[in-house]
């Protein structure tokens, strides 16, 4: 084994020895655990924002044009891959994070995602702390109105290629959360009531980057609560932690949940 191979190695049990003795351990989840089921992240050299203008997911571009709403609702419309009618599925890793519930190890999930694949693995939406929202629900701008996107998503179906409130009349979007939106109040109060909780911090698939998201981790660190990172590539939270593995998650955390829920 090469010497690379051999720090890996050394990385992986010392995150075991982390978490051995762990019995509640919050899970921070972000693209990095979906990219691995075909959904591409925003900031990697292949992600969205290389395709597309981070402008036109800004919420005042999106309330002024009927063009973005509408290339919007096509979008999951045609199953795209992070869509609400997409046909992605949970992969090893969502899975690993299910198995930490269901041997009772898991205090909650703060996911930075949107695409409800934890849900869809089979946690239950009382575990889980949607930071940014998700593509599963809708609301109108104006009235606060909600509905399943898949209501919408009828109508557009029907021949509305810009439905709007029925109610109000006001301009309706998922409930993603867009650039010049405030994060869900209640959801950061979840997610801070997991961590108080919880014993242990796995960050998944993040490079803990994106504000106010990144309280959480930072949080823990201050408590002092130790920190595994499994990740591809350097995180702004290296330094925090007590062990990191640099690679795939659904490579190396079905091993490492095994290796301590045994």
């Amino acid at each position: 084994m090469n010497v690379e191979g051999t720090l890996l190695m050394n990385e992986i049990e010392h995150a075991r020895a982390v978490l051995a003795d762990k019995s509640r351990i919050l899970v921070f989840s972000g693209a990095g655990i979906s990219t691995e089921s075909g959904i591409p992240d925003f900031r990697g050299p292949d992600g969205i924002w290389t395709k597309v203008d981070p402008d036109d997911f800004h919420i005042s571009r999106y309330r002024s044009r009927a063009d973005l709403r509408i290339q919007g609702w096509q979008m999951h419309i045609n199953g795209e891959k992070w869509g609400a009618r997409s046909g992605i599925v949970p992969n090893r890793g969502h899975d690993a994070v299910l198995r930490l519930w269901e041997e009772d190890r898991l205090s909650g999930v703060v996911t930075q995602n949107v695409d409800g694949l934890h849900q869809a693995a089979g946690l239950p939406d009382a575990a889980i702390a949607e930071l940014h929202g998700n593509v599963k629900t809708c609301t109108c701008l104006e009235c606060g109105t909600t509905w399943a996107t898949e209501e919408i998503l009828e109508r557009v179906d029907a021949g509305e290629e810009d439905p709007h409130c029925d109610r109000c009349g006001g301009v309706i979007k998922t409930g993603v959360v867009m650039f010049g939106e405030m994060l869900d109040p209640e959801s950061m109060d979840r997610a801070f009531m997991f961590l108080g909780q919880s014993d242990a911090l796995l960050v998944l698939g993040s490079t803990v980057a994106v504000s106010p998201a990144s309280d959480v981790v930072l949080r823990a660190a201050f408590q002092p609560i130790p920190i595994v990172i499994i990740n591809r590539g350097e995180t702004e939270a290296d330094h925090l932690a007590a062990a990191r593995i640099d690679g795939s998650i659904g490579e190396y955390l079905p091993d490492l949940v095994e290796s301590i829920v045994e």
